[in-house]
């Protein structure tokens, strides 16, 4: 299973290596989303988060992490993100990547391929405070 995730990961990053040098990292979007739900697995946890991010509007996601150590500060994940957007438009995709925990804080890169971009975002999580803070950027 962890090595279909890693070639998975490895598909979605290698379009970024042939096309890093004509992207601009200069046009993002910054959000904070509320954590409104942590349930733990057998395999680590879900989190949920919700929140309004910019022209996305009002955006429900949800990462299943998946612990790859036994101390469970790092892993992949999986999940789908829901958005309505200010004109009642409701766009689904798929996420995944990768997460590493310190204490109550977590980073995670991801990607999510929606039908208009394909999107990167990077979060800083704190599920003590049970607060996302996330850079969003399209690809394309």
């Amino acid at each position: 299973m962890i090595n279909k995730v890693i070639l998975a990961l490895a598909l979605c990053f290698s379009p970024l290596l042939v096309s890093a040098e004509n992207q601009s990292f200069e046009n993002f979007i910054d959000a904070q989303l509320v954590v409104s739900d942590i349930s733990m697995t057998e395999d680590g946890m879900v989190i949920t988060y919700e929140g309004n991010v910019g022209k996305y509007g009002l955006v429900y996601a949800t990462h299943n992490m998946t612990s790859t150590n036994e101390e469970s500060t790092k892993g992949y994940f999986t999940g789908t993100v829901q958005a309505i957007n200010d004109a009642g438009e409701l766009e689904k995709s798929a996420t995944l990547g990768l997460w590493s925990r310190n204490g109550t804080m977590l980073k995670v890169y991801g990607f999510d391929d929606d039908n208009a971009s394909r999107i990167l975002h990077i979060s800083d999580v704190d599920l003590k405070g049970k607060v996302n803070k996330v850079r969003v950027w399209e690809l394309d």
